[in-house]
């Protein structure tokens, strides 16, 4: 029996879990993508998606001391989600960095406090604390089911509806969280801790110290900065379905959550932490590389990356804090790791993508409708996007079935006919799938119109002629797909290189430095 328990609570709860978590997902991985298809430099890139953990640091104020003190959990969580989806809302309508930044470092405050609430209601309520696994999976599902929407029905990483898409499932759950159980305040005898200071004590412990130092340091080369980044590279390298490929990473987190007690069993923690450290260094290894399958092996190790590492900490966190400090322990590790970490890192990722930036980010073009240039308002230079030139062999493989818009438009039945041949159709390739300056000589109007911007042959000449020359090439100028998209990307290799070299260098620290005590 569960008597003393609401009725249907798991479910109630579980429906929680997954609004909260369909609301993060939908711009998660997503706001990088925007911010680069808006051609933001790498520092407002950096910015924009550091900007929401600032809520990470200051929302230990909110829920461990106002909230546990003066507000119902439930009215807390209904009023933050109020004012964090129409902040995300009115973040839609917005293309510029200013107005954009604003108000995602509104959501962030508004919405990173939401998280420790929901775990309050959920831990007060549930009839076994145990089972709180089968309740937390549904937010990896729901962070699932806003990513492949916004993919398949809602423009991807290039349109901002994936923000309406937030915006208004925080409205549907700020409307939910009245229904959930009454969670009264407890008071002054909370004994809140907000910033966790009061477990800088364990710091005495060297062990404790080390560890924490090394969790630190790695979560700036982490979350944060693959946040950030792992979005504008898929976009970049001409991948199928770049939004969803993200969502490989939770199908991968949900394996391993589940398997986290065998391993923590068997290996022990120090190895647990280790595993998820290399996980990190070799992942971002695996994203050096150009080809698909290196990504794909990348995205999926997410599964040791985040549960080994930052599930990990806070399990030995847990382990280790006495009774009386856990509470404020955990504060202060959320505090450096979602906070100073990810902030850390993702203004990391924007500054390295300014130091490595494309040799070709752009080309001159006017609208096809308006006949106006295209240009940027800031610098007055040119800023059109390079033509598009699709993988020849998508509608044939299996990986159209990753390109989930096509295939939910098929599936209903519309056409797409609207859609505009890219640059390899309309020029033609030659028998090494290339495009010569003679194909595009001979092409029979004087400019190209792709995606609704018209190219002239004179300047998609010059920018052929350009790219040979930044790769280096001789003889006759003639590029390839993987060619022409290497020359409009970041340069990936160094990008990823450094923050892999840090992580290996916090491994090896770790493993030489930290000594995990016996029970």
């Amino acid at each position: 029996m569960e008597s003393g328990h609401p009725p249907l609570v798991r479910t109630r709860l579980s429906a929680m879990m997954f609004l909260e978590f369909f609301i993060w997902g939908g711009w998660g991985f997503a706001l990088g993508g925007y911010a680069d298809s808006l051609g933001f430099a790498g520092w407002q890139l950096g910015l924009v998606v550091a900007i929401p953990a600032v809520g990470a640091m200051v929302s230990p104020l909110l829920v461990g001391f106002i909230a546990d003190r003066f507000f119902a959990t439930e009215r807390m969580l209904c009023v933050l989600h109020l004012l964090g989806g129409a902040c995300l809302i009115m973040a839609c309508f917005q293309d510029s960095f200013g107005p954009l930044m604003i108000l995602m470092m509104l959501n962030g405050l508004f919405f990173m406090p939401s998280i420790a609430l929901c775990n309050t209601i959920a831990f007060r309520h549930i009839p076994d604390a145990d089972k709180f696994p089968r309740i937390a999976v549904l937010g990896t599902i729901g962070w699932i089911v806003a990513v492949l929407l916004a993919d398949a029905v809602l423009g991807g990483m290039t349109s901002p509806n994936f923000l309406l898409q937030s915006g208004i499932a925080s409205i549907v759950l700020a409307l939910y969280a009245l229904t959930l159980p009454h969670t009264p305040p407890k008071g002054a005898e909370s004994g809140a801790d907000p910033f966790g200071m009061s477990a800088l004590k364990l710091l005495k412990d060297s062990s404790f110290l080390v560890f924490i130092v090394c969790v630190s340091l790695i979560t700036i080369p982490a979350c944060g900065y693959f946040f950030a980044l792992a979005g504008p590279m898929l976009q970049q390298r001409g991948y199928p379905a770049p939004l969803a490929l993200t969502t490989l990473c939770q199908f991968a987190e949900i394996i391993f959550m589940f398997s986290m007690p065998w391993f923590v069993t068997k290996l022990g923690l120090k190895r647990v932490l280790l595993i998820g450290m290399l996980s990190w260094a070799v992942r971002y290894l695996c994203f050096m590389s150009p080809t698909f399958e290196a990504a794909i092996i990348g995205l999926l190790l997410h599964g040791f990356c985040y549960s080994f590492l930052y599930v990990g900490a806070y399990m030995y966190v847990d382990k280790r804090a006495p009774e009386d400090l856990k509470a404020s322990a955990q504060s202060l590790l959320a505090f450096l790791l979602l906070g100073v970490g990810w902030f850390l890192g993702a203004q990391g990722a924007g500054l390295m993508k300014g130091w490595f930036p494309p040799d070709i980010p752009s080309m001159a073009a006017v609208d096809a409708e308006t006949g106006a240039a295209i240009v940027d308002a800031k610098t007055g230079k040119d800023n059109a996007t390079l033509p598009r030139w699709d993988d020849p062999k998508a509608a044939t493989s299996v990986l159209r079935f990753l390109n989930l818009s096509g295939t939910v438009k098929t599936l209903l039945g519309k056409e797409q006919e609207e859609a505009t041949p890219d640059l390899a159709q309309q020029l033609g390739v030659d028998e090494n799938g290339k495009i010569t300056l003679a194909k595009i000589d001979q092409f029979a109007t004087p400019t190209v119109t792709v995606d609704g911007l018209k190219y002239s042959k004179e300047n998609l000449a010059a920018t052929f002629q350009d790219a040979a020359e930044k790769l280096g090439l001789e003889g006759e100028v003639a590029l390839d797909r993987k060619q022409w998209l290497e020359v409009q990307s970041n340069k990936w290799g160094p990008i990823w290189m450094w923050p892999s070299i840090i992580c290996f260098a916090v491994l090896a620290f770790f493993a030489v430095a930290f000594r995990e005590k016996k029970e």
